[in-house]
């Protein structure tokens, strides 16, 4: 086998010459609607297991299958196990995608990959299938240029990320004896800015409520009885803008009693990032004279990191379409609530279901439940896995590594961590601010694309001198 450093150039070299095939690998995937939410199709994501699994062992990754639990969307295996004593890396990424949203939103069509201005704009051209084919092509730069890779390799492409991983444990429980590795590197964060890399060292979680507003056996005529009979949209409404106070900390008994306050490091390394306020709020889409909101005494990166919050996902009652001058009889919202260390999420959830239905306005007949929870990750991002990912990402990337947290949930990486007995976790994406990642319009840089490459491509050489808990 060639040396680890010649090894590399062959790689790197096999790259250039070949991004454009991985690019039209990335697009076919991406024609496919791998929505695991409920109400579509679940073929389609057995379909994206499937091309997923097949596009792995064409480049040369081994004992590929697609794992399978009863009624679960299916995951995706692989792996290339050939170098006795190199550690060994699992590669986690999901390859279902979020529902499209609004077709007349969208430029171009949302499972039509179309390529401008040097982004790949459709559903799941960033999240994550270009995070899984990131890892895919850095392995099979290796293989095709040399026949082996610097360490070894597990790949675990899950197919219901994005409603919650909520049968991981199931999953788990079944395949555990497969997952054994020395590291964990997962694809599914996002980098700084566009251009500059990142380590994800903390994730929030979340915590699922549904709450409902009833008031009436049935719709009234809102001229013959509007005034005196409550409206249970606006109940729902006063209800839910009761729940945040006027510097923005959230009216929840209890909640902020369990946030852990950040180290002195964390905040050290969160107040040495720059911020610019403007370009904040046009990667985020904020209209012209909309103001920053959330909590007065918290930085931005603070709030999205460190800090609970808590977004109204869906409200209905009756949509506008047909709607007519009546009072309707009830209002449903889904709340989401993002917790931080080191806060529970059941606790929470209970919490803010006993604050909506304590002493509801005229008195209205108010019910929530918790309908789901993802716990928050974090980890102390120092030592030598994590100085080899920066040197990795500054190879790949020409710019230092930026350390920050995320204000998303990944149900997949406590269980993992816990499952390989604390295994190092190095969470490097392929997102950036503009990629409108869960929106229309999703897009992937592809210049930031072929650099999450190369740096995977370092990442395997760096990993494979950094001496394991088995070596010790």
């Amino acid at each position: 086998m060639a040396d680890s450093n010649g090894h590399v150039k062959d790689a790197l070299r096999y790259l250039d010459q070949h991004f454009d095939e991985f690019k039209a690998i990335l697009c076919d995937l991406s024609r496919i609607p791998s929505v695991s939410a409920q109400g579509f199709p679940p073929d389609e994501v057995r379909r994206s297991a499937e091309a997923t699994a097949d596009v792995m062992r064409r480049v040369g990754i081994e004992n590929v299958q697609v794992l399978e639990i009863p009624d679960v969307h299916p995951y995706v295996y692989g792996d290339w196990i050939k170098r006795p004593g190199a550690p060994t890396i699992l590669l986690y990424g999901h390859h279902d995608v979020q529902p499209p949203g609004r077709p007349e939103k969208w430029l171009s069509p949302a499972f039509e990959p179309t390529e401008r201005k040097g982004r790949l704009y459709g559903r799941g051209t960033a999240d994550d299938k270009a995070g899984v084919m990131a890892h895919v092509a850095a392995v099979a730069c290796y293989l095709q240029s040399g026949g082996s890779i610097p360490c070894n390799v597990k790949f675990i492409i899950e197919g219901e990320e994005e409603i919650g991983s909520e049968n991981l444990g199931k999953f788990l429980e079944k395949y555990k004896d497969m997952m054994a590795a020395d590291f964990i590197v997962l694809s599914d964060t996002a980098n700084f800015d566009t251009g500059i890399p990142a380590l994800t060292y903390q994730l929030r979680g979340i915590t699922q409520v549904d709450v409902e507003v009833q008031v009436l056996e049935r719709p009234v005529h809102s001229g013959m009885w509007g005034g005196p009979v409550p409206d249970p949209v606006q109940v729902l409404s006063k209800l839910i803008a009761g729940l945040t106070d006027k510097d923005g900390k959230l009216k929840i008994p209890g909640l902020y009693d369990a946030v852990a306050k950040p180290s002195g490091k964390q905040k050290k390394r969160i107040r040495a990032l720059p911020f610019d306020e403007k370009k904040f709020k046009h990667d985020g889409g904020l209209l012209k004279g909309v103001k920053l909101a959330g909590e007065s005494k918290y930085g931005v990166y603070e709030q999205l990191w460190t800090r609970p919050s808590l977004t109204v996902i869906a409200m209905e009652s009756h949509p506008i379409q047909g709607s007519s001058n009546q009072i309707v009889d009830s209002a449903r919202a889904r709340l989401s609530l993002r917790t931080v260390p080191d806060i529970d999420g059941k606790k929470a959830g209970a919490a803010l279901v006993k604050k909506l239905t304590k002493k509801p306005p005229y008195g209205a007949k108010v019910t929530a439940k918790v309908t789901g929870t993802t716990p928050w990750w974090t980890t102390d991002p120092e030592g030598p896995a994590f100085e080899a990912a920066r040197r990795a990402l500054k190879a790949g990337f020409g710019k230092d590594t930026a350390m920050i947290g995320a204000g998303g949930t990944i149900g997949f990486v406590q269980p993992f961590a816990d499952l390989l007995g604390g295994a190092p976790c190095l969470l490097m994406g392929v997102e950036d601010p503009p990629c409108n990642a869960h929106s229309e319009n999703e897009s992937l840089h592809l210049g930031d694309w072929q650099k999450c490459m190369k740096s995977a491509i370092h990442l395997y050489d760096e990993l494979s001198r950094v001496e394991t808990q088995a070596k010790k």
